[in-house]
């Protein structure tokens, strides 16, 4: 039993020293290649950024009162995730309460173990089935249209919506090969803001982000304009809200007034020669990943 045992951690050291040096290696390239968004080594140098965020306090607390800019550079040529993940965990509460992820953008084990999270009965909604899946810490996952939720009316105490509404009503077939989830309809996802307020509590709390700026649709999701934001706002009818928005720009991202984010135009790599061949467009000098600006919403029902 002690040889196996020995044999065992031996291969399991094996394995995570080649993981290691596959992750430094895919690092070295995407730092060596200019560190162009989406290009390989991206998501290792995103993923590593965001934990260091969301688990160091003096940060999250400048997420959370907006009192002070973000450090320069933060979060140069990555995308808004970085911007979002501390921003939600700033405002959860530490309480073992009701959580509902609506979307499943915080289906990854480095959020959702996170101490703001991992003590919460925690539901995850989304449309199809993915490779994360942490039943075994007890994470329920529901397969639903987030404007249709089998779920019993001011049951949840916190509700997060991140980077998820803008896709609703949109052309989904990245997500799902289902065909239902292919549409056209551009203000679908007030019903599903409808929802979200149906299923939390009298005076709990919907966190909701989307890309800002110029309306622009993309056809697989578009991006909220002003009038967009009033009229989720209006929908809701929250008892107090809190809105917080974000720009990037050269050098990264940082707070912003909502009107100096306006004229926003995202980034779609999709439309890049990257990968349309029919495409002849690069990378913007900025290095922009993807939105430009966020709309971060706190809604208290």
């Amino acid at each position: 039993m002690q040889i196996k045992s020995a044999l065992k951690s031996a291969y399991y050291r094996y394995v995570n020293r080649r993981l290691e040096s596959q992750k430094q290696k895919l690092t070295q390239s995407y730092i060596s290649g200019g560190c162009k968004p989406w290009t390989p080594g991206y998501s290792l140098i995103k993923e590593g950024l965001i934990v260091q965020s969301i688990n160091d306090p003096a940060l999250l607390e400048t997420f959370s009162t907006a009192s002070n800019p973000l450090n320069s550079s933060y979060g140069e040529f990555l995308d808004e995730r970085v911007i979002e993940y501390p921003w939600l965990l700033s405002r959860l509460s530490l309480c073992a309460n009701r959580f509902l992820d609506a979307g499943s953008a915080l289906n990854f084990d480095y959020i959702l173990l996170h101490e703001k999270i991992k003590n919460k009965e925690v539901i995850i909604v989304t449309l199809e089935p993915e490779s994360t899946c942490l039943w075994k810490q007890r994470i329920g996952y529901l397969f639903s249209d987030i404007r249709d939720l089998p779920l019993r009316e001011n049951y949840f105490d916190e509700v997060a919506s991140i980077s998820t509404i803008e896709h609703i009503g949109m052309d989904n077939s990245i997500y799902s090969s289902n065909a239902q989830w292919q549409e056209k309809k551009n203000f679908a996802f007030l019903k599903a803001v409808g929802e979200l307020k149906r299923v939390t509590k009298p005076g709990g709390k919907v966190y909701i982000t989307v890309p800002y700026g110029k309306y622009t649709d993309f056809g697989w999701y578009q991006q909220f304009n002003a009038e967009m934001i009033q009229a989720l706002i209006d929908e809701f009818q929250p008892s107090r809200k809190m809105e917080t928005y974000f720009k990037y720009d050269h050098g990264g991202w940082n707070f912003a007034a909502a009107e100096n984010c306006q004229d926003c135009e995202g980034f779609n790599i999709h439309d890049t020669k990257y990968f349309n061949p029919n495409s002849t467009k690069d990378y913007d000098p900025d290095y922009a990943a993807c939105s430009r600006a966020i709309a971060a919403l706190e809604l208290w029902k």
